[in-house]
């Protein structure tokens, strides 16, 4: 043997990157990173929507607990409007005001209710709907102890509304 043949070391195939290779290693990373991405905007949605929505009562089933929260989601993702929900049996108060945010607070021990409409939802509900949700919408309802189907009620009425203007 020639001492070329001895330090000459055959080329190791399979070893070498190619660029093809090097494109597919960053797309499963692209990929990755994507799916972690939505699956962490899905949770915060889901946290946020559950923070929305409180019944100090307990009386609020399963089923409309989660219609108000779909509820939530359609405004805040079509009209970027939070809805924030607060039911308890002792005071109720209202929040800072907040152009975003509707907020809807029920007090069961005294009957009495609090609505916030920010001002451009307030103009664009009909001024009946938007007047009797400021003032008296949820009375009869607190009244008569179903304040649960009133609130479904109200949300529903409010989502309806905003499709009628559209």
């Amino acid at each position: 043997m020639t001492r070329l043949d001895l330090d000459s070391t055959p080329p190791r195939i399979g070893m070498r990157p190619t660029l093809a290779r090097l494109a597919l290693l960053g797309l499963v990373v692209l990929g990755t990173l994507w799916g972690f991405n939505k699956h962490f905007e899905n949770v915060a949605t889901r946290l946020q929507a559950q923070e929305a929505i409180s019944d100090e009562t307990g009386q609020l089933p399963p089923e409309r607990l989660a219609l108000l929260r779909e509820a939530s989601s359609a405004l805040r993702e079509a009209y970027g409007v939070h809805l924030a929900i607060v039911v308890r049996p002792g005071t109720v108060a209202a929040p800072a005001p907040d152009p975003k945010t509707l907020f809807i607070g029920l007090d069961t021990a005294s009957n009495a209710a609090v609505v916030q409409l920010p001002p451009l939802l307030a103009k664009a509900l009909p001024p009946e709907l938007a007047q009797s949700l400021a003032s008296g919408y949820f009375d009869a309802y607190l009244a008569a102890g179903a304040w649960p189907e009133g609130l479904d009620a109200g949300v529903l009425a409010i989502l309806e509304a905003l499709r009628d203007q559209r």
